[in-house]
């Protein structure tokens, strides 16, 4: 997509800072409203060198009214990998997610945006950003080192774990974080995505490889080095006769965990994981922030049909968005945290348990690829006879989260 000219003059009702899924979503239901509306991204086009698997669930594509055509494949079979090498095997009943290609599912939300009348300049940060009674005052540089002052009514801050802008705005930002790790490297068969568990696989969470077309992605989550483990995990799972693991280019990032105290302020509001709506169990981020940028989108329309614009005007966002998402968020990552304290040998007890016990159709009738929470609870209820789960369950009803 061509780069937009950057006019100074132009009115512009929101700003949208950041060009991922939830930004491109808010602005394309603004601007269908009849909104201007200005989104700055810093990369030269949408979906560039993300870190991403890129799996969504299926039902995402019917609830947000979304094209197809960026799924490669679906998935319906998962393996599980323990640390000893123990595997299970789990079919769900349907197909129940899709892995996508991530520049071209953000290209299509580009595309929406642009065709509702938002403006998209690319190769523009955001820098500094200002708020006050009669607007927002944003200081815009270009990867040619130029600068420009944009003024808008408002302004939604969709720029991922980038936090400079919340802390200049008076938000809330991510300050925990695993480090994510992924690279693609050629498949010789067909595959099936597969989980691997362990500490001295991912220390503090977990390992994937998903087949997508002709590559297969190879990522982790984990609180330290990823780079190391995910060159480990390449080396056991990928294979020298295969293809040279030194000329696999590794990506890695910070993926935010937790639930954040404030995303509204006067005149702008965060989203996506910029507001911490990620899910923090697999540390997956377009559902939440899709579902998310409607909820703002909304709000916005509001304050300009009601010509308010402070804080007060936009509590409903934030109570909005919690109210659907602050118990998945905080189970899940509560739950992770926890979990993470389990040794190898005690995961591996789980994997056996797993192959003789009735966890398996709890998954099967419980699991929803987006919502995890009642999943968490029914299988700690299961478990419960262990002390550990008892204590997990214990603590997350004590804390009243439902």
């Amino acid at each position: 997509m061509p780069k937009n000219v950057m006019k100074t003059h132009d009115r512009t009702d929101v700003l949208v800072v950041g060009g991922g899924p939830s930004g491109l979503r808010v602005a394309a239901r603004l601007a269908r409203a009849g909104l201007a509306v200005r989104i700055f991204e810093k990369k030269s086009a949408v979906g560039e060198n993300i870190v991403c698997t890129g799996i969504v669930g299926r039902e995402v594509f019917a609830r947000f009214g979304l094209d197809t055509g960026s799924v490669i494949q679906e998935i319906q079979d998962v393996r599980l990998v323990s640390p000893c090498g123990t595997a299970v095997t789990y079919r769900h009943p349907r197909a129940f997610a899709c892995v996508v290609d991530r520049e071209a599912f953000d290209a299509r939300l580009a595309a929406d945006a642009v065709s509702a009348g938002a403006v998209l300049s690319l190769g523009f940060r955001v820098d500094d950003i200002a708020t006050g009674r009669d607007g927002i005052r944003a200081t815009v540089k270009t990867v040619g080192g130029g600068t420009a002052r944009v003024s808008a009514a408002m302004a939604v801050i969709a720029s991922g774990v980038d936090s400079a802008l919340q802390k200049k705005a008076g938000l809330s930002y991510p300050s925990d974080f695993l480090m994510g790790g992924q690279a693609e490297a050629p498949r010789r068969q067909p595959g099936i995505t597969t989980l691997f568990f362990g500490r001295s696989v991912a220390p503090g969470a977990f390992a994937w490889s998903v087949p997508a077309g002709p590559v297969s992605r190879v990522g982790l989550l984990t609180r330290k080095d990823p780079r190391t483990y995910l060159r480990k995990l390449l080396a056991a799972n990928v294979g020298p006769e295969s293809v040279r693991l030194d000329d696999v280019p590794v990506r890695t990032k910070a993926v935010a965990q937790g639930l954040l105290a404030r995303t509204t302020g006067e005149r702008v509001l965060s989203v996506g994981e910029a507001a911490g709506q990620i899910k923090t169990t697999t540390g997956g981020g377009i559902s939440f922030g899709l579902l998310c940028a409607d909820i703002a989108a909304e709000a916005i329309i509001r304050c300009f049909d009601e010509s308010a614009f402070g804080a007060a005007a936009l509590a409903g966002y934030e109570s909005r968005w919690r109210s659907m998402l602050q118990k998945e968020i905080v189970v899940g990552a509560r739950t992770r945290k926890m979990c993470a304290r389990l040794s190898d040998r005690q995961v591996e007890g789980l994997f056996r348990l797993a192959r003789t016990d009735g966890i398996m159709p709890i998954i099967r009738e419980t699991a929803d690829f987006d919502w995890h929470s009642g999943l968490i609870f029914a299988l700690l209820e299961r478990l419960s006879f262990m002390g550990f789960f008892r204590t997990v369950k214990d603590s997350l009803e004590y804390r009243n989260l439902s």
